[in-house]
């Protein structure tokens, strides 16, 4: 669909106009890249950038700046309201550019210029100005706020001078404007008027200090005198608040003559008060008690809470308070609310207090319940952990005990019962109370972490940072999962450093001090906070619209005179009517007569309305009452459509529509939209209107954009964001372990460095331990616990801080370590403190650019609607929007402080609709209600429109309109509260046409009766309600009567109770038959007092009666609080209460009464004790009419539908089943069923007799048959016969068991489901299909597994029809086998393992991952199989009498001959051993005479077939392998080759065959180990063959070795790239755990501080990297590369010749030689294999050591002054020695590309040491540059004779020399052969395929084929190695000594 020319895909459809959205705004979505580039600029783009041009630039003069051209351009850009571009004027002017433009518009001489000049200076430069930073938009913008901010600060001026200066010559401007052109152009006087007024509003309100400049109060004064007062309307609210700003004066009246004060002469006894604060005689009650309101926190303090002294609570009395006016009235609605809510709190809290203060035996107290409140305690609560979100912020932790009622209970009802009772669910609010006296206020999160966001490719960050304190799902808290103990995530509520700071110290100290929780049920911190906080910024402002009426300063009984709205006085206005006429044309003009005939004639209001419309849209505030069902909703609609009428013309902006509750909310703006109202929107989310649902804002914000200027501070805000989390996330594990030995080290490190160097100067691991002479020990707790006893001194930590550690007693110790603790921690306090705030700020900033968006909305829309609680959080937002307009639904029924806060300072007209005579606002404090006789002096349930209509004595009383014709309720029902309350009520003339109630003598009627009421439950949450189970079964009966009717529908019945207890009661037992309907604020209470305990779903009915629920649809069920503006046709009231003491309870109040009894349309049944009730005044009033109509009895008459005659009595629910069993009488249906058969049931109405289920026999014959129908009469008959016969033989030969009646009459039409066995066409597979398929179909799919060969060599698992596409003729026409998911199963060549993986093709295999196979018979490896195995260094097991014993460790090859003998020992059975001499004795199990003859048939001599039972034992013994198989001795002999080890005698009688080794070992001279010819196990276990084994575990060791240092090393390489290029970077943006947001100034701030210290670069590298980043520590900057350079040096250590398995067998085999005389030896492995990662390892190291040094010396060469760092010196000569080792020993090992990396590492370290050398003078450092020239000169040799092996190196000698010649510093980067290289190493020595050697003699690996498919590059030297087409390039060869001794094992 084509989009709008507005913007909008939606087209017209679209119900919300985007015109100024997309349109004026510019603010669409972002275009893309690409299309942004390639797009030409918008008119107003270019016109932006021209204008742009005219600001200065540097070194410009502003003389010839043309200023009236740039503040001109700047109005006409403003005033086109395009969004971005008012967005980036204003950004620009708050820029320094800017700001001398405005200094140059201030700096205008006025004095002595002609008036004409002024008056063209003024027009052209300064007004243009003063509208640009005035426009509406700009002031309502919240991104806009700082830059805004700027230049009005800026506009002040020193002292106010600037300021001072412009606004004189201002207003003599204006005063000459108006006199010269007060005819001609008085609409730009009133702009310029306006616009004056507003920007010095915003510079008085910015600066304090202009209160006290008498100049400012001089020039109000002097617009005051200069401007005519007609023209000072428009400015007067300006006006008015900088009067209010500066104390000249309050805000002048709209209009009316001065108050006449009074006095009030009421009779008093005053009392003294004890007034808040500093006011009080005795001093402030605690730290939170205030005089100013302002000053009051919202939530208690600990203080607050343990005070004894009651709180300072105003009454409604203004002459008592301690304020005046608003200022009085503001103070007493804050006081009072806060103590409504928070009040309870603190009394629950301080209980709890109480407990804890005493002994843990003593009994807790129940829980507590105060006015319905009610709280929960959780007992020996624990703070576990912190935790941090990166949306939710700070979390917590908390454990505590399960509730008892969970004892011994499983996990699955632990948490059924959790959500049954909704305790402690998502955003309860609680409270933690310790008995340290520490109260902390939390709201309970959700434990589910903030999904990380999205990176700019779109994709989920996958890495988890910070492992160290996240939690698994599985170890989230969790309420249910643990029997004891329960947990759960806390937030805290307020931002109080004191209370994070207690909760860090006090982590999982439960045992220590007693904790617990209370829950507040019911009480969200949402409800009242942002109400409360609204008052309190209403009192420093004072900007409430028509204070003179609501606060008046002083007593005034006159008549009040209205003034009409200020917008409507502006000269030239009138209202257009002609909404209200159906478009007849209507005017009304406020303060002249009104001609209402037309309006009579033609409006479809009654005249009552009509009044209210006309005085509602006259009067600036008005008030209009409406009775019950007088049409007050109907008549809002109207005014709001008149007045939506007259947008335009009275520029109004957008209408605020004000309800109390959703429902009325979305009923009030589904009636706007219905009558056609455009640009409606709706705030919030708790809208159940599907009508509604597009309107949301949050809907809305979907199509909205944001500006390029909004985009980016969002930008930056998010990575300031991110760097704050990253931050905090460094800073948990510390704050969660303070004592732990980090955090001793870096305050150490920090604060006393001479400390530090004692205990860590050596180096400490990771853990904190240090290694001497081969011992591992905690040096912090060494040095703690390791004092020595001559010391036993006890000085002050003060005087231990200068003394040696060695030095210092046990004791002093302890101390000095508790001390650094102490210090450590509050170090990290403050720290962590610190980045919080940075946090919240930046949230809070970002929350600032998401409301911008919503207020973009906000401005374009004509109507917003809005619940009270919703205005009060969406405040700031709603300030901003310049809405003139507020119309109040519901307003009796608001709170006054809810009201007063939606009171806009920008309102000009509010609409109060609403009936006093209705319910009041719900307070939850009893002792505040107006009813209550102690109560009154506070009333805070009173309403702002009920004190207004009924103000106290001795104050005026408002006008108001009232609504007079109901048409809702029968006359007769109308009566009841129409002689009670509203004696003007009429009725319309509809009411009396409504028919009788069905089922009922009477349509009015009160069942009087004597039951009691339920006894108080002991349940505690319900205890505070009252039930009557009586009323609950008469109810249940009565509603199912009328529902029995079959004539109501969906909620046309509703049942009414004023308590919850009741409601809970009635939903229980109704909802078994009925589908009860809830409203919802009945629900949200029900929750809050933990009644609510069904499923939440809708109770479906049981099988005998859905028919009656889906025949009666549902019934509405209500408390008559929450019933208030509904109806319903029939109401039935269970008043509950019945007693002897006759209270009545909750409805002994009269608007409570009203509400209840004006409901009901039809008709209305009360049941209720009549004794109970009449003491009640409106009660007994309501009875005396109901007894005079004869409407009250204790019997209650009902009318049978058909037999309308018999009379019918009920006074028990069980009369109802006796007398009227079917909703008519007792007779019996005479009238006959559908089918014919007569209804057997009683009387009943007529929907419920046709659906009368009749059970008699079916009388109907199937067709085709002669079987009977089997089903009921009642039932539809089927249409087909189903009755099953017997034996049906198939058209296809086989025979149908049972088959229906209907098919076996046509058997040619069944399909025949045998299983038949075909070969399928194309693929040849045989399957299994039903016979009706055959012949199979040509695209029949193949179900058969493909098992086709892949490429990787395996089979297809895959389904045949996945992978083989047919066509129409059935051939496979494409074949696609998808990826192969088999287990890979490639045999590693380093061991016996297989690759586990997934297929993976070509790719080469990860290294084995299983658990190292290697085992002895001292002990097994415990190495992961691809890590080099440790030998083992005990003595060698094996032994013999005639050989001797082996002297070597077990791990060298054996150098004792194996002996040939028969193992002289017995096995258990007596019998002598089988095996040969030197091997363990096998079990008795295996003894050649007592075996199993499975075990002596067993053949064990393969040349000569003889079986076990068959073989001489004492000729050729056997050798029994741990696997349990045997081989005679000759057999394993000549399996495992031994021949090719030992010299054989060939005297065959000889004793002993082998007499001699035949050859020394040497490396990879032995086959790959042999195993088992029987089952492949490995005979690793085998003394005899411990000489092979031991030398193919060498070779094997040293191969895996290979393998393990090359995975290893590449990621080490990948690092040191990223931490080199991460240093290259510019230092923009960064953020260390000390410094949250450094910037470049500040790193450079760093360096500058730095400059006033030596810095000396001497010693060993070690030494100089440390000082390195001791210097730059708080920066973090080389935080990366350090950790990387340990992991490098331990790499280094791990990779020495020393550590490798052959090496450590020299060692243990020297050690043999040394210590037992052997005489033995082992050849060197090929010396290239031992030192190829080292040599790698130091380079690297080399590499990294000059990253660190270069970058350091090239920040340090330029800070921020300007300036180097003072005497930075170098002494690199031991860095050069190390690169001289490393040039010696790379020529001495032939790899010219270590030689040429050290020779340039060489040359760069002297080019780093030039200009700064510590040691060397300069004629020194000459020789030693040219030294450099000549190492370089050496290196390039090098490069042209190797250039295979050194490519890309020439580049980087070039640079090196480069370096040396022009002093220039330039960081080595990777080049991109040696990124080859690496490529490569990454893919060599994987532990699977064929080995081979490069042209230089370096192995290498290549995939499993064997032999290599693409050309590549060595991983040591560079040559090319590799092939195509599986021919090796020139050079390469196979490695055969090491393919033929590590050939593979078979698959």
């Amino acid at each position: 669909m084509a989009g709008t020319p507005k913007g909008c895909f939606k087209g017209q459809q679209c119900k919300f106009s985007h015109e100024t959205v997309a349109g004026r705004n510019g603010a669409s979505p972002q275009p893309s890249q690409s299309t942004a580039r390639s797009r030409p600029q918008t008119e107003l783009e270019t016109s932006f950038r021209e204008w742009t041009f005219l600001l200065p630039r540097q070194n410009t003069r502003f003389q010839v700046v043309e200023i009236g051209k740039f503040f001109k351009v700047g109005w006409d850009l403003t005033s086109k309201e395009h969004t971005e571009t008012g967005q980036q004027i204003i950004k620009k002017l708050a820029t320094e550019e800017g700001l001398a433009m405005i200094k140059a518009l201030a700096d205008e001489k006025f004095d002595g210029v002609e008036l004409e000049s002024r008056l063209r200076i003024f027009k052209d430069k300064t007004l243009p100005f003063f509208r640009t930073i005035s426009h509406p938009d700009i002031l309502s913008s919240l991104i806009l706020e700082t830059p805004l901010d700027t230049i009005c600060t800026f506009l002040f001026g020193p002292n106010g001078r600037r300021a001072i200066k412009l606004f004189k010559s201002t207003t003599s401007a204006l005063g000459a404007l108006a006199l010269d052109e007060a005819a001609k152009d008085e609409e730009l006087t009133s702009i310029a008027v306006t616009a004056s007024l507003a920007v010095l509003e915003r510079i008085v309100e910015l600066n304090q200090s202009a209160q006290v400049i008498t100049e400012f109060t001089l020039i109000v004064n002097d617009f005051s005198t200069c401007v005519p007062e007609q023209l000072l309307q428009a400015g007067s609210r300006s006006l008015a608040r900088v009067r209010q700003r500066l104390g000249i004066g309050a805000a002048m009246p709209f209009s009316g003559g001065s108050p006449v004060e009074r006095k009030s002469h009421r009779p008093v006894f005053a009392l003294g008060q004890d007034l808040p604060g500093a006011l009080s005689e005795q001093g402030p009650r605690h730290d939170n008690d205030h005089a100013n309101i302002f000053d009051i926190k919202i939530l208690p303090t600990t203080e607050e809470i343990q005070s004894p002294r009651l709180e300072y609570l105003p009454s409604s009395d203004p002459t008592k308070h301690h304020l005046p006016g608003l200022a009085g009235l503001l103070d007493r609605q804050f006081r009072l609310l806060r103590e409504d809510t928070v009040g309870q709190l603190r009394d629950a809290v301080q209980i709890e207090c109480k407990r804890l203060n005493k002994p843990r035996n003593a009994q807790p107290p129940p829980q507590q319940q105060n006015n319905g409140f009610r709280n929960i305690i959780y007992h020996n609560v624990a703070l576990l952990r912190l935790e941090f979100d990166r949306k939710k912020g700070l979390q917590v932790v908390t454990e505590f005990d399960q509730p008892p009622a969970l004892a011994k209970k499983g996990a699955k009802e632990r948490e059924e019962w959790w959500g049954n009772t909704k305790q402690l669910q998502i955003d309860a609010f609680v409270c933690l109370v310790s008995s340290t006296g520490r109260v902390i206020f939390f709201s309970i999160c959700d434990p589910a972490p903030t999904l990380p966001p999205k990176r700019r490719d779109g994709k989920e960050e996958c890495e988890v940072r910070s492992t160290g304190y996240r939690r698994a799902s599985d170890e989230r808290p969790s309420l249910f999962r643990h029997a004891d103990r329960a947990t759960l995530m806390l937030s805290p509520v307020e931002d109080n450093s004191e209370d994070i700071t207690w909760i860090n110290s006090h982590l999982g100290k439960a045992k220590k001090i007693r904790q617990s929780l209370v829950e507040f049920r019911g009480i969200l911190l949402p409800s009242f906070q942002p109400t409360l906080q609204a008052l309190q910024k209403m009192s420093r402002t004072l900007d409430l619209p028509f204070s003179q009426f609501i606060a008046p300063e002083v007593q005034n009984a006159g008549d009040v005179e209205m003034p009409a709205p200020a917008y409507s006085r502006r000269p030239g206005f009138t209202f257009d009517l002609e909404t209200l006429t159906g478009g007849e044309r209507l005017r009304l003009t406020p303060g002249q007569p009104f001609d209402d005939t037309t309006l009579r004639e033609k409006s479809t209001l009654d005249d009552a309305q009509q009044l209210s419309t006309i005085n509602a849209l006259r009067s600036g505030l008005a008030l209009i009452q409406g009775p019950p069902g007088t049409g007050k909703s109907y008549t809002g609609v109207a005014i709001i459509k008149a007045l939506l009428k007259n947008r335009d013309a009275a520029k109004l902006g957008p209408i605020i529509c004000v309800c109390y509750t959703n429902h009325a909310l979305d009923q009030l703006l589904e009636h706007l939209v219905k009558d056609g109202v455009e640009q409606l929107i709706r705030l919030g989310s708790r809208s159940k209107s599907e009508l509604l649902h597009d309107l949301n804002l949050r809907h809305i914000l979907k199509e909205v954009g944001p500006t390029k200027i909004e985009g980016h501070e969002k930008y930056q805000l998010y990575k300031e964001l991110d760097i704050a989390f990253d931050e905090i996330e460094e800073l948990m594990p510390g704050l969660m372990d303070p004592s732990h030995w980090s955090n001793v080290k870096e305050y150490l490190e920090d604060h006393h460095n001479g400390h530090f160097k004692q205990l860590f100067g050596r180096g400490v691991d990771e853990h904190g331990f240090q290694e001497v002479r081969g011992k591992r020990f905690n040096i912090l707790n060494s040095w703690v616990n390791g004092a020595p006893k001559r010391i036993a001194s006890t000085r002050q930590v003060p005087e231990l801080l200068n003394v040696n550690l060695k030095e210092m007693s046990g004791l002093e110790r302890l101390a000095l370590h508790k001390y650094w603790v102490q210090q450590s921690t509050m170090e990290l306090n403050r720290r962590f403190l610190h980045v919080l705030d940075s946090y919240r700020h930046t949230r809070d900033s970002l929350k600032k650019c998401h409301q911008e968006l919503d207020l973009r909305c906000l401005l374009r829309a004509h109507v917003i609607g809005v619940t009270t609680s919703g205005l009060a959080r969406n405040l700031d937002v709603l300030r901003r929007v310049r809405a003139k307009v507020v119309v109040f639904e519901e307003a009796g029924e608001v709170l006054e402080a809810h009201t007063l806060t939606a009171l806009l300072p920008s309102v000009e007209h509010a609409i109060l609709i609403g009936d006093h005579e209705q319910l009041r606002p719900q307070i939850n404090n009893y002792e505040f209600q107006y009813d209550n006789p102690r109560g009154a002096k506070f009333s805070l349930d009173v309403s702002l429109f009920e004190r207004l209509v009924h103000p106290q004595s001795g104050y005026p009383k408002l006008p108001y309109s009232s609504l007079e014709v109901q048409r809702r309720m029968y006359p007769s029902i109308a009566e009841l509260v129409r002689s009670t309350l509203y004696p003007r009520l009429q009725d319309h003339p509809s009411v009396s046409t409504y028919p009788e109630v069905d089922g009922m003598r009477k349509r009015l009627f009160w069942l009087d009766h004597n039951e009691k009421e339920d006894a108080s439950p002991s349940n505690l949450a319900q205890s505070f309600s009252k039930t009557n189970s009586w009323e609950v079964e008469m109810t249940a009966a009565l509603v199912s009567h009328l529902v029995r009717q079959g004539i109501y529908g969906n909620e046309d019945i509703a049942v009414l109770t004023p308590y919850l207890g009741q409601l809970q009661k009635l939903k229980q037992r109704l909802g078994s038959s009925f589908a009860i309907v809830v409203g919802d604020r009945d629900l949200e209470d029900l929750e809050t007092k933990g009644l609510e305990n069904d499923s939440g779903e809708e109770i479906v009915a049981t099988k005998g009666n859905i028919r009656k629920t889906t025949l009666l649809r549902a019934l509405r069920i209500a408390s008559v609080d929450n019933f208030q503006g509904e109806e319903a046709k029939v109401i039935i009231i269970s008043l509950v209460r019945s007693n002897d003491q006759r209270n009545c309870g909750f409805l002994k109040t009269s608007n409570r009464i009203n509400v209840l009894l004006s409901r009901a349309r039809h008709g209305m049944y009360i049941i209720g004790n009549t004794y109970t009730a009449r003491p009640v005044p409106m009660w007994n009033e309501v009875i005396t009419i109901l007894e005079k109509d004869g409407n009250i009895g204790q019997t209650l008459a009902l009318r049978c539908p058909r037999h309308k005659e018999t009379p019918i009595e009920v006074s028990k629910p069980d009369d109802f089943s006796i007398f009227s069993p079917e909703g008519g009488c007792d007779r019996k249906c005479i009238s006959r069923l559908g089918c014919g058969h007569a209804c057997i049931n009683k009387c009943h109405s007529e929907p419920l007799h046709n659906a009368v289920r009749c059970l008699e026999r079916c009388q109907r014959i199937k067709k085709g048959c002669d079987h009977a129908c089997p089903k009921v009469c009642g039932d539809p008959c089927d249409s087909k016969c189903l009755i099953q016969v017997r034996n049906i033989a198939l058209t296809c030969g086989h025979v149908q068991t049972w088959l229906a009646c209907h098919l076996a009459q046509a058997p040619e039409a069944v399909q025949c489901y045998v299983s038949v066995e075909t070969v399928m066409p194309g693929c040849k597979h045989t399957v299994k299909v039903p016979c009706y398929e055959i012949p199979l179909a040509a695209d029949y799919p193949c179900s058969a597994t493909c098992g086709a060969a892949l490429g990787c060599g395996h089979d297809c698992k895959q389904i045949c029809k996945n992978c083989n596409t047919r066509g129409g003729d059935g051939r496979i026409s494409e074949i696609s086998h998808g990826i192969c998911k088999t287990l890979c199963g490639r045999r590693y060549n380093t061991c016996s393992h297989a690759c586990s993986e997934a297929c993976h093709g070509d790719k080469p295999c990860r290294l084995c991952l299983e658990p190292c196979e290697v085992r002895c018979s001292h002990s097994r490896c415990s190495q992961k199989c691809h890590e080099p195995c440790i030998p083992c260094v005990e003595n060698c097991s094996w032994s013999c009498p005639h050989r001797g014993a082996c002297k070597l460790p077990c791990a060298v090859p054996c150098d004792l001959l194996p002996c040939s003998k028969r193992c002289s020992l017995t096995l258990s059975c007596g019998h002598d051993c089988p095996s040969v001499c030197g091997e363990i004795c096998p079990e008795a199990r295996y003894c050649q005479k007592c075996a199993d003859k499975s075990i002596k048939d067993m053949m064990v001599d393969y040349i000569m077939g003889s079986t076990y039972a068959e073989i001489d034992l004492d000729e050729n013994p056997c050798i029994i392998p741990s696997c349990g198989h045997i081989l005679s001795l000759e057999s394993m002999d000549g399996h495992m080759e031994i021949a090719k080890y030992y010299t054989i005698s060939d005297d065959t009688n000889a004793e002993n065959s082998i007499i001699a080794l035949k050859s020394s070992s040497v490396p990879f001279s032995t086959s790959d180990l042999r195993n088992c010819p029987m089952c492949r196990s490995p005979l690793r276990n085998i003394n005899r063959y411990g000489r092979i084994v031991r030398r193919a575990w060498i070779d094997e060791a040293t191969k895996k070795f290979i393998v393990w240092a090359n995975a290893r090393f590449i990621p080490l390489a990948s690092k040191m790239e990223q931490a080199e290029a991460k240093l290259r970077e510019p230092v923009t943006e960064k953020q260390t755990a000390k410094s949250p947001l450094l910037r470049q100034a500040q790193l450079s701030s760093a360096l500058d501080r730095l400059s006033l210290e030596p810095i000396r670069l001497i010693g060993s590298r070690d030494q100089q990297i440390k000082v390195v980043l001791k210097a730059l520590k708080a920066d973090g900057r080389y935080k990366d590369i350090s950790l990387l350079r340990i992991d490098i040096r331990r790499f280094l250590k791990e990779v020495d010749e020393a550590e490798q398995p052959i090496s450590r067998i020299h060692d243990l085999i020297r050690d043999a030689r040394k210590n037992y005389g052997v005489n033995t030896e082992i050849t060197d492995v090929p010396f290239v294999l031992q030192v190829r990662n080292r040599l790698l390892a130091t380079v690297l190291l080399l590499r990294c050591d000059y990253a660190i040094l270069l970058d350091f010396v090239t920040h340090s060469a330029g800070t921020a002054s300007g300036k180097n760092v003072r005497d930075l010196r170098l002494s690199l000569a031991l860095n050069r020695k190390d690169c001289e080792n490393l040039i010696r020993e790379s020529r001495s090992r032939q790899q010219p590309t270590h030689e040429v990396e050290g020779l340039l590492y060489w040359a760069r370290f002297v080019a780093l040491e030039r200009g700064r050398s510590a040691s060397l003078s300069n004629a020194d450092m000459t020789t030693l540059v040219d030294s450099a020239h000549d190492q370089l000169h050496l290196a390039r040799t090098i490069c042209n004779k190797y250039p295979g092996q050194t490519a890309g190196m020439p580049a980087e000698v070039s640079e090196a020399e480069k370096m040396l010649r022009d002093a220039t510093f330039y960081a080595p980067v990777t080049n991109m052969e040696m990124a080859a290289v690496y490529a490569a190493m990454a893919q060599s020595f994987q532990g699977t395929g064929h080995w081979y050697y490069c042209a230089n003699g370096h192995p290498f690996t290549v995939g499993d084929c064997g032999m290599p498919m693409q050309t590549a590059r060595c991983p040591q030297c560079g040559a090319t190695v590799g092939g195509m087409d599986h021919q090796a390039v020139a050079g390469v060869t196979p490695a055969i000594d090491l393919e033929t001794e590590f050939q593979r094992r078979p698959r």
